[in-house]
Parts: C-alpha cells; structure tokens; sequence
C-alpha cells in the first residue's frame, strides 16, 4: 500500500498523461488540486474520466498544516501556464522554485513537464543537490529525460528523431496540443515574431509566419489515452488546419507512440514514496 504525499507540478501539455495514470490505477488515493488559475482542462478530463478529487488553497497548503494523512496515499496537483514554455531559462528558474517551496510540505514530486528548450535538463540532478526529497521526471527506456510534451508521447529521443525524420515542414499534434493549439503556438518562440507586426488578426499572422518558416501540415498523433475524445481531437486539429492553412497528416499510433516513459514516472513516483515510507 502506497503511503505519503506525492505533489505533482504539470503543464497542461502533459495532463493526459497524468489523469490516465491515475485513473488506471487501481490502488485507493486522494486527489488534490491546488486551485491556481490553470487547473480547469485538469479538472474537466478527471470529472469526465470518473477521477474524484478536492480542490486545495494554494496559499494555505503551502503556507499551513494541510492536515492530510500520510498513512493514506496522496496526490497533490499544481497545475501551471502553458505559456511559461516560451522562455525555457525562465521556466527552469520558475520550476526550481516551485521544487523549493513546495519541499516541506510533501514527501516526493513528480514534474509532469518537458524541458521545452532546455534539452538536456535533469530536474533530478538539480534536486540531488538543493532538495531533501526525491523528483521523478519523463524518461526513455535508456533512463534520458524527454525532452518536451511530444517526446513523451513517443518515447523519448530516439522516437522524436524517428518521427521527425519522416514528417518535415510539419506540426506535430498530441491531443493536448490540438486542444490547445492557439495557447501553444501564441507562446511559441515563432509567436514572438508578431510582435513587430502590431495590432491585427493574429491567427492571419501566425498562418503568413508558418508559411514563411516553411510549415506545410500538421500531423495528428493520437496517444491513445482516450483522455480527450477523438471528436474533440478531430474537430481541434481540424480548426488548425482550417485557421492556418495547414494539411492535416496522420502518423501511425503503432508506429510511434510509446507509453513507456508515462509508465515509467507514474510507477517511480510511488516507488519514492514507498522507500520514504520504509525510511530507505
């Protein structure tokens, strides 16, 4: 049996992932979401996926006895904006300091985060060095962290390179990222760009500066977690494609998708809790 409290700090990108995990799993948990202004797609996919939970204050859980039991097993969410991945340096320093805050008040966290820019990054490595507590991040079969959202999906480096390799000039679209495709791409490091051509339609300019960038399509991949409807996922990426002049491709799921680093940091984040339970 699972003991302690595990917090989780995700980007919406990511969220499928965690809500899967946690609905496929049969052990009894309590739920918790802080109620930070980005938490709404979260609680929408746990009401529709049958996942029960309480909302938390931000302030006073970090800020007071939360009075959960830690002979219970517990997960705390803290969801963040998406648009942080627009600065990667800036998303690090804000994710180290959340690590920092966020330390005495759990026993063990998982970042449901990619690195967005910062490849290479390990989270764990910095947390060995500033943290008392272990942080479980999304990694390959080969123990390398994945890099962003859809290197998760498809199992890291290798599988990137793999996809990329057969799809050139494209968007790549997870359901999370179709759902979300105008937060995503207006936070975008090519979003910047329309900054100088001031006021207007923005979803005219993004379609002009993908065509200048040389973007052709976009393909879907589908992740397979059923999170998202493939209605919703259809209608999204069909908006996209509509809205920027793009032609919607279709990567094989058996292919590509890999849901082994999904696995992999949902079971390491309960492995850290059982040591820490054990006082390993």
């Amino acid at each position: 049996m699972t003991k302690g409290i595990l917090g989780v700090i995700a980007c919406p990108m990511l969220e499928d992932e965690l809500v899967y995990s946690m609905s496929h799993d049969p052990e009894e948990k309590n739920v918790y979401v802080l109620d930070t202004p980005y938490n709404g797609s979260l609680r929408r996919k746990l009401d529709s996926n049958g996942v029960p939970y309480s909302t938390l204050d931000e302030w006073e859980f970090m800020n007071s006895e939360s009075g959960l039991d830690r002979e219970a097993f517990n997960i705390v969410i803290k969801m963040k904006n998406l648009a942080l991945h627009a600065e990667p340096k800036a998303l690090m320093e804000d994710l180290e300091n959340d690590l920092t805050m966020i330390q005495g008040r759990v026993d063990a966290v998982t970042m449901y985060y990619g690195m967005c820019g910062n490849y290479g990054m390990d989270l764990t490595k910095w947390a060995d060095e500033h943290l008392s507590i272990p942080v479980a991040t999304f990694r390959d079969c080969n123990g390398r962290v994945c890099d962003d959202c859809v290197g998760v999906a498809v199992g890291g480096l290798a599988g990137y390179q793999h996809l990329i390799k057969d799809y050139t000039g494209v968007m790549l679209l997870t359901p999370a990222v179709a759902t979300n495709w105008e937060d995503f791409l207006g936070a975008s490091d090519m979003a910047k760009g329309l900054d100088v051509l001031g006021p207007g339609n923005k979803k005219e300019q993004m379609r002009w500066l993908l065509e200048m960038c040389g973007y052709t399509s976009e393909v879907i991949i589908d992740t397979g977690l059923g999170i998202v409807s493939m209605d919703e996922f259809e209608k999204a990426a069909k908006d996209m494609s509509d809205s920027l002049g793009l032609k919607i491709l279709r990567a094989d799921p058996s292919k590509y998708v890999d849901h082994g680093p999904m696995n992999r940091i949902y079971s390491e984040s309960k492995a850290n809790l059982d040591r820490i339970a054990r006082g390993a």
